[in-house]
């Protein structure tokens, strides 16, 4: 017999407000010059937001079924993006030296004119290359990339970590629960909403899921799939 599923103390919220993070710092430094004091405390803090989505998503999800060897996939793909693979780069360079490696709009670095805001190879330092363009469109780049692997994990084990899909009877069906079951995860007794409702296009089970669903978690993710997956 299949034994019921018990989720682990972590909800998908933790990586959400990973997210946030990362996009409050990322709305931040399209607002500031980069010749400001702000521009680099806003940039450093931005790219240790950014890195920690795919730690904390990691902490979330080790413990469900079969997550380990879909993340593998996914962390090999973000290993072979140039933009991710930089990041990280900037990210660890940053908390070794103190150092960020931008060089500012209209500068002169090295002999190198800068008309935008651009990274550049810092001297005696483990970045051997770094991405060409503008730094907020690479950080934008960047966010999106790790947002298309959360999205992904957000669809693949919806059943899990979407409380739109949690209050369904697929979702009973794959964690072997009963509505009952779902009554007591909200925090109300086992059996409240069993009753005959006396409808008769909508039956009594989805009615209860209906109204169970009103306990329920608030979906806080999607949010961010919109704002950088979904084109307008």
């Amino acid at each position: 017999m299949t034994e019921k599923f018990i989720f682990p103390n972590a909800g998908i919220h933790i990586v959400s407000h990973k997210i946030g993070e990362a996009d409050y710092f990322l709305t931040k430094l399209k607002e500031t010059h980069s010749w400001d004091n702000e521009y680099n405390y806003i940039f450093s803090a931005y790219v240790s937001a950014l890195r920690s989505i795919t730690f904390t998503l990691q902490f979330v999800m080790r413990k469900y079924p079969e997550f380990d060897e879909w993340y593998k996939i996914r962390q090999d793909r973000l290993r072979k993006s140039e933009v991710a693979k930089s990041f990280v780069e900037f990210r660890n360079h940053a908390q070794k030296t103190g150092i960020i490696p931008i060089a500012k709009e209209r500068s002169i670095f090295e002999g190198i004119l800068y008309d935008s805001d651009q990274f550049y190879v810092p001297t005696n330092s483990d970045i051997k290359s770094v991405p060409s363009g503008n730094v907020i469109d690479l950080s934008e780049k960047c966010l999106i990339e790790v947002l298309e692997v959360v999205a992904e994990c957000y669809k693949d084990f919806d059943v899990y970590i979407d409380p739109r899909v949690l209050f369904t009877k697929r979702a009973l069906e794959k964690l072997n629960w009963t509505i009952e079951d779902l009554e007591e995860f909200v925090g109300i007794p086992k059996g409240y909403t069993d009753m005959d409702y006396e409808d008769l296009e909508v039956s009594n089970d989805e009615i209860r899921l209906k109204l169970i669903r009103k306990q329920g978690g608030d979906e806080t993710l999607q949010v961010y799939i919109d704002k950088y997956l979904i084109e307008e």
